[in-house]
């Protein structure tokens, strides 16, 4: 008699394969910077580059959906790609999960700034501010980018997946790990160290992995909805233009990665049952049927 798998193998198989696949399509997209020796420091919005790296870098933000749209028809009995897009159209839930996903993170970044007053620290000279024209049109592709473009691989096929076998909490850390060094790719593009620094690496471990957290939450919280997860994304995204952080601090912000932290501790010390549950109601990607050939 053979050796039976253990449960959830399967699960963990998918995963490894989805994260190869995120960083063959990273690694690519990223290759044209090489190529055309592009300097991350010198980089805006409007810089003139080739449309080719201009292209790659775009596609950077799509690869964990890709990826996930390839290993769901590459590994047998994973489901399909309609099963793997149903819960981003998960609209049933409580409005207040709405209210939380979309106001949170601007509420979030208004407390770092009362913090920073109280400590004295540097505050922006606007605590609320309208983006230009010009962020307006980067944070329209970011949105998408980040809603849909991550969600789709990080919360939509990862975090299901994962804790099937590994619990909530553990999978959602696993997945925040593996999302902060994909986040980084930019650190080994010529400019982009300089740019991060070692701040910059640090505080995008914590703050992401927090956040992985807060979504696997989210996602558990909503019984599988990851449109609330790709709409806290989006929250994130637009709290960051309309809630200018100091000197441009985004990614090393301590005071930011800190409440992360906090609003993660918050939520795993006072909600325990959520993550007692070993995949979100109506998800179960391992029960999907086998695809006929």
């Amino acid at each position: 008699m053979g050796a039976t798998a253990r449960p959830g193998t399967e699960n963990d198989t998918i995963v490894v394969v989805w994260a190869a696949i995120v960083a063959i399509i990273t690694l690519l997209s990223i290759l044209p910077i090489f190529l055309y020796h592009v300097d991350l420091s010198t980089l805006s919005f409007g810089s003139d580059v080739p449309i080719v790296v201009g292209v790659g870098i775009l596609l950077t933000g799509y690869a964990p959906a890709f990826a996930a749209f390839l290993a769901v028809r590459l590994v047998p009995g994973s489901g399909g790609v309609r099963q793997l897009l149903t819960p981003a159209v998960r609209w049933r839930v409580h409005p207040i999960w709405y209210v939380i996903a979309s106001l949170g993170p601007v509420g979030l970044f208004l407390f770092g700034d009362v913090i920073r007053s109280v400590l004295g620290l540097e505050i922006p000279a606007a605590w609320l501010a309208l983006p230009s024209a010009s962020a307006l049109v980067f944070l329209a592709g970011a949105l998408i980018a980040g809603s849909f473009g991550e969600e789709v691989g990080w919360r939509g096929l990862a975090q299901p997946r994962l804790q099937l076998r590994h619990g909530a909490l553990p999978a959602a850390i696993i997945v925040g790990l593996v999302w902060s060094v994909w986040h980084l790719w930019p650190v080994v593009a010529p400019g982009g160290f300089g740019v991060t620094g070692v701040d910059g690496v640090i505080f995008t471990f914590v703050r992401l992995t927090a956040t992985s957290v807060l979504y696997a939450w989210l996602l558990n919280r909503t019984h599988g909805s990851l449109l609330i997860v790709m709409l806290a994304h989006a929250g994130h995204n637009i709290a960051a233009q309309v809630v200018p952080l100091p000197g441009g601090t985004q990614h090393a912000d301590p005071v930011t990665a800190l409440l992360y932290v906090l609003a993660a501790v918050i939520v795993v010390a006072f909600d325990r049952p959520t993550w007692r549950s070993s995949t979100p109601a109506r998800t179960e990607p391992a029960t999907y049927p086998r695809q006929a050939p």
